[in-house]
């Protein structure tokens, strides 16, 4: 059934969605609205907000950084961890943060609330998730301090206006600024230091949550069942994203997006994934969903019936759990864009729940 929608019934979703949501029609524009980067913890229409900040290429032994949060709970199958929502899922935010060298670190989940009794607290220019990660400042300037097992990592962040939109229309935004960033990661190791570009990523949805703020059973939450999305830097000044994301077969962010500093973003739609090989032992999370996760896949995208890009990527840290259901890690990349060699590391996250329809 699954390829029956894949072939038939997504590309007629596809074409009618991306005629819905206008996400492509900002290509090539600057970003021009600071003034969205809040979290909207007391909304009556936004019921969960995201920020995030990751880097795909550091040195060994740290390799990525990733910072993915969610301010409040989604409602989807993809991302909400009931055993970790409480009685308030509106009223719950969640961080994996970390590199390679913090593995298993770290996995959060705060009430809203006192940080320094292990709460979630926002304010003004202030994100405070306990007294693991705070995240300050506006746009365009943050500053970032993360407190994950022996290792502190203190992160300057300076946004760009190239910016790529995930999704833009009146239930939700998604986007990400090319950022450029000095890192400094204090641990066992001594100080290391680094900067290039990044991205800094920002996302706010409606919820069921918002309606009645008590966990959803599993067959209730929304059907975003797959997401896949890697961060390449193919030189110091661009940067690829690409992201496949299905619901029940259906893909509503599916993409390439290309973004320098000297760059405004391009979006390429015709983007196809295959995933070669699975690692050969299943992750299973603490609450006992069991996952394969990808070992060596394939990215393919075409534009006036070229291939502009092939990338063979093969995931090659540990998995870090949090990212919803899900897990992030880095990889490395060999291939081409735009005829020409390229080669290096990037960043994954990763969401598989497909198997709870094992009718399709």
């Amino acid at each position: 059934m699954r390829d029956f929608i894949h072939t038939y019934l997504d590309p007629i979703f596809r074409k009618i969605y991306y005629e819905i949501d206008t996400a492509d029609k900002q290509d090539g524009k600057p970003f021009d609205r600071p003034e969205m980067l809040q979290a909207h913890t007391e909304s009556k229409y936004w019921g969960w907000t995201h920020f995030g900040v990751m880097i795909p290429d550091l040195p060994a032994p740290h390799y990525f950084f990733s910072l993915m949060s969610l301010i409040g709970a989604t409602g989807s199958k993809a991302f909400d961890m009931n055993y970790r929502m409480g009685d308030s899922p509106r009223r719950t935010a969640t961080a994996v943060c970390g590199t390679a060298a913090t593995h298993p670190d770290h996995f959060g989940a705060y009430p809203f609330g006192d940080a320094q009794q292990g709460g979630f607290q926002a304010g003004s220019g202030l994100l405070q998730f306990g007294k693991d990660i705070v995240l300050r400042g506006d746009y365009p300037h943050y500053h970032l301090t993360a407190h994950i097992k022996e290792y502190k990592i203190t992160i300057e962040l300076a946004n760009t206006d190239k910016v790529g939109w995930f999704m833009k229309n009146p239930l939700y935004e998604h986007i990400s600024l090319l950022t450029k960033y000095s890192l400094v990661i204090e641990g066992p190791e001594g100080a290391e230091k680094a900067n290039g570009i990044c991205a800094f990523e920002y996302g706010a949805c409606v919820s069921p949550y918002v309606l009645r703020d008590k966990p959803l059973p599993w067959v209730l939450k929304l059907p975003l069942d797959f997401f896949f999305y890697n961060i390449i830097n193919i030189d110091s000044d661009t940067q690829l994203l690409l992201s496949y994301c299905t619901a029940m077969g259906f893909s509503g962010n599916r993409g390439l997006m290309v973004r320098g500093l000297n760059r405004y973003t391009k979006t390429c739609r015709n983007l196809d994934l295959e995933i070669l090989e699975y690692h050969p032992q299943v992750k299973v999370s603490p609450d006992g969903i069991e996952m394969k996760v990808p070992k060596r896949w394939v990215w393919l995208a075409h534009e006036n019936h070229e291939i502009i890009l092939k990338l063979t990527m093969v995931q090659d840290t540990p998995f870090t759990y949090g990212l919803g259901n899900g897990y992030v890690g880095g990889c490395s990349y060999l291939g081409t864009f735009e005829n020409r060699n390229i080669s290096g590391r990037g960043y994954v996250e990763f969401i598989d729940v497909t198997s709870t329809y094992p009718a399709l």
